[in-house]
């Protein structure tokens, strides 16, 4: 088959997202598989092919404005179409290309049947609608977050409570509480605009010949804006065997021996950054902080966390974004992986990536990552702080519990999640959609 795969972030410098795709490309291009990422990047110009970690890639540059509102609509409802031709010419090429390698009596003017397009996030999906609209191939979308249903894709009011819906007086209330009084207020004027665009985002998706949910959570919030029937929950996957080919090494920006409590993501809310201050005050309450705690990944909320753990007294080291592989090597050795997020997760791929690791997992009950931990099954869950800080102390304290439930968050990552359980699923989606 012939894939094409538009996706808002690719790797190098990308979240869980980009590697999700790539983790899918390199997949189906191990069984022969013709695939072409194509990726928008702002504040570029032009059409660039290349490979990246073994992917053909094209790259399509557009230009924004940084003012909030504006910058969204140049993201999205001025590039959808652009976009969308830069896929189906993308698409033709293909097409052109596999007429030119068959023998001359077989070729056929409109062999287009082998060929699907399937859109890996938000900013992607409706260019990916309108491409394979003009070339007559199915599309597929995956949807990894809350943009269908949240402008802000996070599905948490203020970033920080989780609600169902958006409306007028929700979208009021959440400016408010993002932005502050005043900037609030003043950014009501763009509420219909808002709304009109999840509605434009959520036609487009309606649209889509299929829809993969990563997880039985996202798929259950779906099942309000797309047919059932179409809803597909297959998870992301991982690949084990290279993974575990890096995890041979130890981790360089560490030192050796020290035991260390492991955070990886984006220093934000939604993931749950700011909970690890009331997390370890209340450790520290009754313990001593003789341990590490490793922070892979920045944001907003780091010189917070950097002033408030100088504080305390905790041995902190701030990586900001590493190299993905190191990332895996800190995984596999550190003592406990602490997932405190608050959002809806929709499957976390730090927590994939982690259970392949072995990594013993301690994270907050929320969204779709029951479909991957089970509480002292294969990890922890808690949804407090207080909880998580007592749990913290009980796994600390049992070392062969840990290992216990580091290597069952492994099997378990391999009989669910590992490609050679989730591409044939993926594979079985387009075979059946090709053949309508």
């Amino acid at each position: 088959m012939q894939i094409l795969l538009p996706s808002d972030v690719f790797p190098p410098n990308c979240g869980g997202a980009g590697w999700s795709t790539h983790a899918l490309a390199r997949a189906l291009i191990d069984q022969s598989h013709t695939v072409s990422v194509i990726v928008p990047t702002p504040d570029e110009t032009g059409v660039q092919h290349g490979e990246i970690f073994g992917v053909p890639c094209v790259r399509y540059g557009y230009y924004t404005l940084p003012f909030p509102f504006v910058k969204n609509y140049m993201r999205h409802e001025r590039l959808w179409p652009q976009l969308a031709k830069v896929i189906a010419e993308e698409g033709n090429q293909l097409h052109d290309s596999l007429v030119e390698s068959e023998p001359t009596q077989t070729r056929s003017t409109t062999n287009t049947q082998s060929l699907i397009i399937h859109a890996q996030h938000v900013q992607t999906a409706p260019p990916a609608i309108l491409a394979a609209r003009k070339l007559g191939v199915p599309t597929v979308v995956t949807v990894r977050d809350h943009w269908p249903w949240d402008y802000f894709a996070t599905g948490l009011h203020g970033n920080a409570v989780p609600y169902e819906h958006q409306s007028w007086s929700s979208l009021a209330t959440d400016l408010v509480a993002r932005l502050g009084p005043i900037p609030g207020t003043i950014a009501m004027s763009v509420i219909p605009y808002m709304l009109g665009h999840i509605r434009r985002r959520q036609s487009f998706l309606q649209q889509a010949n299929a829809v993969i949910a990563v997880s039985n959570y996202i798929g259950k919030r779906l099942a309000d804006i797309v047919d059932p029937a179409r809803i597909h929950v297959i998870p992301n996957m991982v690949n084990m065997p290279e993974i575990t080919s890096v995890i041979a090494a130890p981790p360089q920006r560490v030192p050796r021996d020290i035991p260390y409590l492991l955070f990886v993501g984006k220093l934000e809310h939604n993931k749950g950054a700011h909970l690890l201050i009331d997390i370890f005050q209340s450790f520290r309450e009754h313990n001593p902080c003789n341990f590490n705690l490793v922070i892979a990944g920045n944001g907003p909320l780091q010189p917070t966390l950097e002033t408030v753990f100088a504080e305390m007294g905790i041995r902190t080291y701030f990586l900001n974004w590493i190299d993905h592989e190191e990332v895996l090597r800190l995984m596999a050795h550190c003592a406990l992986l602490l997932f405190p997020s608050v959002w809806g997760e929709p499957l976390s791929r730090v927590l994939l990536e982690a259970a392949v690791c072995g990594a013993p997992i301690l994270a907050m009950p929320t969204g779709g990552t029951s479909d991957i931990i089970t509480d002292d099954l294969n990890g922890a869950l808690e949804p407090t702080t207080a909880c998580f800080a007592q749990r913290i102390q009980t796994l600390l304290t049992y070392p062969e519990h840990r290992r216990m439930l580091g290597q069952a968050a492994r099997q378990t990552a391999y009989q669910r999640f590992s490609t050679e359980r989730v591409l044939p699923q993926i594979e079985c989606l387009y075979k059946d959609l090709l053949a309508q």
